[in-house]
């Protein structure tokens, strides 16, 4: 199994990827990404919540990993921000 880089960043679709975008700070869903297959998924950090449970050396404010509607399995009707438009 090969691992599916984002065409646009050339980092792996199934790690997430958090930076700041016109000041508000952004992080991609890896579900979301790997889904659409061919560049990272972006949404604010607030659709992703957060968790004491979570927070680690790496991951220090407890940040989910996937977005909402993806740990819950709804229908994701949120816009994302594609990678292409950062």
């Amino acid at each position: 199994m090969s691992i599916k880089l984002c065409r646009v960043c050339n980092k792996p679709l199934h790690e997430s990827q958090r930076l700041t975008h016109n000041g508000i700070k952004i992080k991609s869903c890896p579900k979301c990404s790997t889904l659409n297959g061919k560049e990272h998924v972006y949404y604010e950090e607030h659709v992703f919540g957060f968790t004491d449970e979570r927070i680690t050396h790496n991951n220090t404010d407890g940040i989910q990993s996937y977005c909402a509607p993806c740990r819950s399995d709804k229908l994701n009707t949120i816009h994302g921000i594609m990678c292409n438009q950062i």
